[in-house]
């Protein structure tokens, strides 16, 4: 399922014995971007009938806030530009997710504290408000993998970027934000009362963005987001900056340019005399040696 998928890819990015020269086979092997393909297949699918032949569309998974919010929300990014904006995104995401009823407690496992079996709530912990274990999953996690898709394929459509992504994604499981936290909406409106003790997570956000932090290139203008469908599934990438920032091995790009350089004598290397010194880019060993010293350094 979805969440071995998670499990065997998040394995590859952070483990330490990683073939490099496998690399994409590895990722590919996981099926994680797989099923990121058949999400954004089906919302393609979805919002071509909707857009070509107005047609309504009844979308519906085996528990109805998994599958069935993920592919109406990419649905509605691709359909309407509204949502690709900051506001429109946290305005789909609140009702499309929390509202409706995708169980974020206990599909993140955020720990006690569920509803238990009281009626309060899906009924997925058990009656000592424990999360069973068998239905934790990264759903909205793999739900802003496909909007992460598009804003690459597409960033002038989008008034969000990935860096505003890759932040969301972290306090999906920080706790930090009163947002994410229950499964249902009465859970965090009644019984917990989240609105007054918490703060929101798209203030927090919208707040960054006032410093053009998050700001894309260039805002969204309108317009359905229709690319052809194998447009988007050859185009489908690793999420790097989310999944593998905490490996063990470089994968994000990185500047070669940022090596530091190596201040060579007078009379080494071919050079003319008259100039004292010369730089030429380190040797790997050098480079190793000029990186890793102010850490031996400072264990010692």
């Amino acid at each position: 399922g979805v969440r071995d998928a998670y499990q065997k890819m998040s394995n590859v990015c952070t483990g330490v014995s990683t073939q490099d020269m496998q690399w994409t086979q590895l990722i590919e092997d996981s099926k994680w971007l797989s099923m990121t393909r058949l999400i954004l297949s089906a919302a393609w699918e979805t919002a071509y009938w909707v857009h070509a032949f107005h047609t309504p569309i009844l979308l519906h998974c085996s528990h109805g806030w998994d599958r069935t919010s993920q592919v109406a929300c990419v649905a509605q990014l691709l359909l309407d530009p509204y949502y690709r904006t900051m506001e429109g995104f946290a305005c789909l995401v609140e009702k499309d997710f929390m509202a409706f009823g995708h169980p974020f407690h206990t599909r993140c496992a955020h720990g006690v504290g569920g509803s238990g079996n009281n009626g309060a709530g899906n009924n997925m912990s058990n009656a000592n408000g424990d999360v069973d274990e068998g239905q934790i999953s990264p759903i909205f996690m793999q739900f802003l993998d496909c909007v992460y898709q598009l804003i690459e394929l597409y960033p002038e459509a989008f008034e969000i970027n990935t860096r505003y992504l890759l932040d969301l994604s972290d306090h999906v499981y920080s706790c930090r934000f009163g947002n994410f936290l229950c499964d249902t909406e009465r859970e965090r409106e009644t019984v917990a009362g989240i609105r007054q003790r918490t703060h929101s997570v798209w203030d927090f956000l919208e707040a960054r963005h006032g410093g053009d932090t998050f700001k894309a290139q260039s805002v969204a203008k309108g317009g359905v987001l229709l690319m052809p469908l194998p447009t988007l599934m050859r185009n489908i990438s690793l999420w790097t900056d989310r999944h593998a920032k905490h490996g063990p091995k470089p994968t994000q790009r990185w500047l070669p340019t940022l090596l530091p350089t190596v201040q060579i004598p007078p009379d080494v290397g071919r050079h003319d005399d008259d100039t004292p010194e010369f730089h030429r880019m380190p040797t790997l060993q050098e480079s190793q040696t000029q990186i890793l010293a102010p850490a031996a350094s400072s264990i010692e």
